[in-house]
């Protein structure tokens, strides 16, 4: 797949996926299902922030070929103040409240996905190479 491609494909998804976790972090209360499993919301946060962090560090890792470290930084950063938006967004325009708790999960998530993206990345290489 050429540079471009993959480029598109890359920041496609990461602009979906953040629409997808604005859409899902500003629904009323009362249309998210309720799951009975203790901090379900806070696990919920984390899983968004982690593939939005994956999408971002993969889209860093061929646009710039920066350091680990740096990308590590940026996606990080990124979940950060994406994170606390939307919870300053739910606290004071839609009828949700912002809690510190989920920008904490959103923050680990975005830095769990950016370490972990070599070994993603890797995963993709060994399914993809290995099918040629």
């Amino acid at each position: 797949m050429d540079n471009k491609k993959r480029t598109y494909i890359l920041l496609t998804g990461s602009v979906v996926w953040a629409i997808i976790i604005f859409i899902f972090c500003t629904m009323p209360p009362g249309d998210i299902p309720r799951i009975r499993i203790p901090h379900m919301d806070k696990i919920v946060h984390f899983g968004f922030f982690f593939i939005q962090s994956v999408w971002l560090s993969l889209l860093f890792s061929f646009q710039t070929k920066s350091r680990y470290v740096r990308i590590i930084l940026f996606s990080t950063l990124l979940a950060f103040v994406y994170g606390g938006l939307i919870e300053i967004l739910q606290d004071r325009f839609f009828n949700r409240t912002g809690d510190v708790y989920d920008l904490i999960a959103d923050l680990s998530g975005g830095f769990t996905g950016a370490i972990t993206y070599p070994a993603i990345l890797r995963l993709y290489d060994m399914i993809f190479k290995r099918n040629r």
